[in-house]
């Protein structure tokens, strides 16, 4: 079962969600979203890194398992680790082998701690005290992303650019040193992640979803679906009713 909760305030700069995932050993569709995530598995004390995604992946966790995750916004993830995050995209790594300092030892204190406002303590101390800090946070790249996201990917990457003063060479060389992805691949997740909304809300037909998330046509919606998604809007919905499909932060709140 999995249930995310958004950040406080004060971390919002940084994390998109927190997460709490109790293994039913079924399987569980995780789509790219952009961002990545540091795991901790709080029976065993590992904590591992998931790079970002160009694709769904399909795990099955096991039974009782009990992991509490962290989901970065795009590029804040990077400011912890010393790797270029392109070097990192469809990856699950240990996060010992990434970071230096008192990351090394922070999937032992995510198990040893009380409950999940002390967790989420544990990542806002990291934080706020640059614990580890391998870049410096660049407005750029946080704004171009926020764009992309606020714009589900709609925004011409010229302007989204532009409006971040900088040109288009510039933006996509930071985006694969920081998010890991280029910025037009951020911006189909985001038409993707947009439609999958639209169709939770109860839009049906996938020519109207097309024509709702932003797509050339119906062809269009199917296509980028089948490589992002591995699956239609229809099959993906039959999925949710299951469990399956990650949900947003604040529909799980």
């Amino acid at each position: 079962m999995l249930t995310q909760r958004p950040p406080p305030a004060s971390l919002a700069r940084w994390v998109d969600a927190f997460w709490d995932f109790q293994g039913e050993g079924r399987a569980h569709r995780v789509l790219p979203d952009g961002c990545m995530d540091f795991l901790f598995d709080l029976q065993s004390g590992e904590a591992s890194l998931a790079g970002p995604m160009t694709h769904a992946e399909v795990v099955t966790v096991d039974p009782g398992a009990r992991l509490f995750g962290v989901r970065f916004r795009p590029g804040a993830a990077a400011l912890l680790l010393e790797a270029p995050a392109d070097a990192l995209r469809d990856q699950h790594l240990a996060l010992r082998e990434l970071t230096v300092g008192a990351l090394a030892t922070l999937g032992e204190q995510m198990a040893e701690a009380a409950d999940h406002a002390q967790r989420c303590q544990l990542i806002g101390e990291v934080l706020h005290r640059g614990l580890g800090r391998q870049r410096a946070f660049d407005a750029r790249v946080h704004r171009a992303a926020t764009l992309i996201v606020d714009a589900h990917g709609t925004l011409p990457i010229s302007r989204v650019a532009a409006e971040c003063g900088m040109g288009e060479r510039q933006l996509e060389r930071l985006f694969r040193e920081r998010v890991g992805l280029g910025p037009k691949l951020c911006a189909r997740i985001a038409r993707l992640r947009h439609a999958v909304a639209l169709a939770e809300s109860g839009v049906q037909s996938q020519a109207g979803l097309a024509a709702r998330a932003g797509y050339a046509d119906e062809a269009h919606l199917l296509r980028d679906f089948r490589q992002l998604a591995g699956a239609s809007p229809l099959a993906l919905r039959s999925e949710r009713d299951v469990g399956f499909v990650q949900a947003s932060a604040a529909a799980s709140s």
